[in-house]
């Protein structure tokens, strides 16, 4: 993605992240996969949240060597992530960003999450299509 005046900052994008995450964990659908996958050892919030952040940096174009990581393998590795979190996470990262950062730079951010979750929603559901039966949850 190319950086304009409308993107986040690096410190904006740090200020969603530690907001966006304390949601998370209070979130009653994903909040116990995210407290599953995590954990609760000293510091394993604050080192995820650095992670990710360095995830959107990259994305957002505003640094090349932040991430490093395959978000897809990532997701489709843990078998409580299902394509159904996906629309909650969207709609919880675009009120925080809403709340926590320019409306332009919210506006950058939350249309490249959209698409980077309904990219991972589709992924996971045709990932878990064919490895066997469907789950019918």
């Amino acid at each position: 993605m190319l950086k304009t005046e409308a993107t986040p900052t690096a410190a904006e994008i740090d200020v969603l992240m530690t907001r966006f995450y304390a949601e998370i964990r209070k979130d009653p659908a994903l909040g116990p996969i995210f407290n599953a996958a995590i954990g609760d050892a000293p510091g394993a919030w604050e080192k995820h949240e650095a992670k990710i952040a360095g995830f959107w940096r990259n994305a957002l174009g505003l640094e090349k060597r932040g991430y490093m990581g395959n978000p897809m393998m990532t997701h489709a590795a843990n078998g409580d992530v299902m394509p159904k979190h996906f629309p909650i996470w969207i709609n919880l990262f675009t009120r925080c960003a809403a709340e926590e950062l320019r409306p332009e730079a919210a506006d950058v951010i939350t249309r490249l999450a959209k698409r980077i979750g309904d990219g991972l929603a589709m992924g996971l559901s045709h990932a878990r299509a064919r490895s066997g039966p469907p789950i019918l949850r």
